[in-house]
């Protein structure tokens, strides 16, 4: 008998369920191979794709991309000139592009009316009136739209229930100048000085951001 045929003949059988467990790690790592270049193929093809939230379903396991749009990454680059805090800035960009997305309204416009109402991009700033966080939202707004929580000193909160609040005005008033004044409370009986260049002030910021972002050339 050579020393191969000794070898082979002392060899002592895999039992069933390790070499289950063997062929399963196979089958696993190659999954995941096929799933690394289908996402590859797909996000070539298909630049949706590459969408925060898109999910690659696969038998026995989901997929989820988490990476910032073009949009998003923009956006908070163009906040980090009003806060030294590039971890809110954003958190920031993400919560104006999800809810602008919700409510089909452009993030543009919301950094605009959310840098007119507080500059300093603080969550807990809080006005004479009671007006709370970055967008500035009076409390007794808290709660109704199902944002999930009702703390308007919430970075995500507070642009929820603003974003909401801006698109049910957007909805009751006949243009976008009066949405704005509307939602500022510059309104019949209610105006406070000054509150009639609201919408002219938002706009401007618009503008602003909107050739900023352009400027922005790194990608994320």
């Amino acid at each position: 008998m050579t020393i191969k045929d000794r070898r082979k003949a002392e060899q002592v059988p895999r039992p069933r369920w390790k070499r289950f467990l063997v062929t399963a790690g196979r089958a696993g790592a190659l999954m995941a191979m096929l799933a690394a270049g289908t996402v590859w193929t797909l996000s070539q093809q298909h630049p949706a794709y590459t969408n925060p939230g898109t999910l690659l379903k696969l038998p026995g396991a989901i997929i989820q991309a988490r990476t910032p749009t073009e949009e998003t990454f923009r956006i908070g680059q163009v906040l980090r000139q009003y806060t030294h805090d590039g971890g809110t800035a954003d958190r920031i960009a993400d919560a104006l592009v999800t809810e602008g997305n919700k409510r089909d309204i452009s993030p543009s416009l919301l950094v605009g009316v959310m840098l007119v109402e507080d500059a300093k991009l603080d969550p807990r700033a809080k006005s004479f009136v009671g007006a709370r966080g970055l967008m500035q939202v009076m409390p007794f707004h808290g709660g109704k739209w199902g944002c999930g929580s009702s703390d308007l000193y919430n970075i995500e909160s507070n642009i929820c229930h603003g974003v909401s609040v801006l698109a049910q005005t957007i909805k009751d008033t006949p243009n976008l100048r009066l949405a704005l004044q509307a939602y500022n409370g510059c309104v019949h009986g209610r105006n406070t000085p000054g509150c009639h260049n609201y919408s002219s002030k938002v706009m401007k910021a618009r503008a602003l951001t909107e050739s900023q972002m352009l400027a922005v050339n790194a990608t994320p």
